[in-house]
């Protein structure tokens, strides 16, 4: 690709040379340049020679070119850093959200709580149970009695 650019770059060259060459007759002819505005006085520039002034326009071009492209170059290096600060602030984020949950899940990994443990040992759905016989409720077991035991008790 950077061959292609140099070889485009020296075939323009040598046509604007040759374009000098061929039409110096009439780029020697001098130019006068006029501005009429209305509310003002006219205004006119002296006799100048018309390859001077294509000359004057082509680096008029080129320094507005620059221009902009570095106003672009500075508009996008401060998008990358708002981008780069939004980055890193979203990252802060997810880092805390991550302890978040890994504490949570150690809190779930603690053994379970003594109402767990009644929860447990609740009797199992009335399709599986056998026929109830009026008896009076049973007192919960105590968290140091195991389910079994708490059976026991019961009959």
């Amino acid at each position: 690709m950077r061959y292609i650019k140099a070889l485009l770059l020296v075939v323009i060259f040598f046509l604007a040379i040759v374009f000098f060459f061929q039409n110096q007759e009439i780029l020697n002819k001098d130019a006068v340049l006029k501005i009429n505005l209305f509310f003002l006085k006219p205004w006119s520039s002296i006799p100048l020679p018309l390859y001077f002034l294509l000359l004057l326009g082509f680096l008029f071009g080129a320094l507005l070119t620059l221009f902009l492209l570095v106003w672009d170059k500075f508009c996008n290096s401060a998008r990358l850093m708002r981008a780069t600060w939004r980055v890193r602030s979203l990252e802060k984020e997810v880092l805390q959200l991550q302890s978040t949950v890994n504490n949570y899940k150690k809190k779930e990994a603690l053994p379970p709580a003594r109402h767990e443990v009644a929860v447990e040992a609740r009797p199992a759905p009335a399709e599986a149970q056998a026929p109830k016989v009026e008896e009076k409720p049973a007192e919960a077991p105590k968290a140091e009695e195991k389910p079994a035991e708490a059976e026991q008790e019961k009959k």
